[in-house]
C-alpha cells in the first residue's frame, strides 16, 4: 500500500492565497485500498488517484501557517467545516449493482425473424409495454447480473436532498396498494353490516387516494 501526496493544479494555488486556512486531509479508499494525503482549505472530499472515487477523510490536521498577506497566526477553524470529533454528521450512502432489464411479449409472426422485427419496431416506437390484445405484456422484469458488482459511495452533505422521481413514484404506488386494501375491507365490513357501506371506512382512504394521484386535495366539479 502506498501513500501518495496529491498536488493540486493552479485552482488550489489561488485558494490557497485568499484563504488563511489550510488542513492536511488523510484519505483512504475502501475500494482499492488506495491511502493519500492532500492539502485543501477545508476537511472537504477527494477523488481517488487510482479509481476516481469520491473519498471522505478520515483524519484532517490544521497546517500551522501564517497569512499569506500579513503572516498573522491562523484563526481557528470553523466547526461549520470541521465538525468536532464525535458530532452527528448528514451523509447520502449509496450502492450501484448491475441487472438486466428482461421484457417478454406475445406475438403472433410466421417465423421467428419476423416475430422479432415486430417487437423491435414495437420497442423503438415505445409501444412494447401498452399491453395490448395483438401483444400481451408477459413480464417486465428486473435481475440482478450476479457478477458481483456493486460498488458503494458516502459521501458528507449538509443537508439531504429531496427524494426523486424513482421514490415519488414507489410511495404513489404503496399508497394505492393502501387504497385497494381499505376499499375492500370497507366493502367486506359494509356486507356484514348488512349490505351498506359506513362513509367513516371511506373517508381515511381519501388523503390516501390523493398522495396515490400526486395530488394534494380533491378538485371542485361544477
Amino acid at each position: 500500500m502506498t501513500m501518495t501526496l496529491i498536488t493540486q493544479p493552479n485552482v488550489s494555488a489561488i485558494q490557497a492565497e485568499t484563504s488563511t486556512v489550510r488542513y492536511l486531509n488523510h484519505y483512504r479508499c475502501p475500494y482499492c485500498q488506495t491511502e493519500w494525503e492532500d492539502e485543501w482549505d477545508c476537511a472537504c472530499n477527494d477523488r481517488c488517484p487510482h479509481c476516481n472515487k469520491e473519498i471522505e477523510p478520515y483524519e484532517s490536521s490544521l497546517i500551522d501557517c501564517g497569512s499569506a498577506e500579513t503572516g498573522s497566526p491562523v484563526e481557528a477553524p470553523s466547526l461549520a467545516k470541521v465538525p468536532a470529533k464525535g458530532m452527528n454528521r448528514l451523509f447520502v450512502v449509496s450502492y450501484e449493482i448491475d441487472y438486466v432489464h428482461r421484457v417478454s411479449v406475445g406475438i403472433t409472426a410466421d417465423s421467428p425473424e419476423a416475430a422479432q422485427q415486430i417487437a423491435e419496431q414495437a420497442f423503438n416506437d415505445a409501444t412494447i409495454w401498452d399491453d395490448t390484445v395483438a401483444m400481451p405484456l408477459l413480464s417486465d422484469e428486473y435481475h440482478e447480473s450476479g457478477d458481483e458488482s456493486l460498488l458503494w459511495e458516502c459521501v458528507a452533505v449538509e443537508q439531504w436532498p429531496e427524494p426523486d422521481h424513482s421514490v415519488r413514484q414507489l410511495k404513489k404506488e404503496q399508497a394505492a396498494m393502501r387504497v385497494c386494501r381499505g376499499l375492500v375491507e370497507a366493502y367486506q365490513q359494509g356486507k356484514a353490516n348488512g349490505g351498506s357501506v359506513d362513509w367513516e371506512n371511506l373517508d381515511p382512504l381519501i388523503p390516501v387516494a390523493l398522495q396515490a394521484l400526486g395530488k394534494t386535495a380533491l378538485e371542485n366539479k361544477s
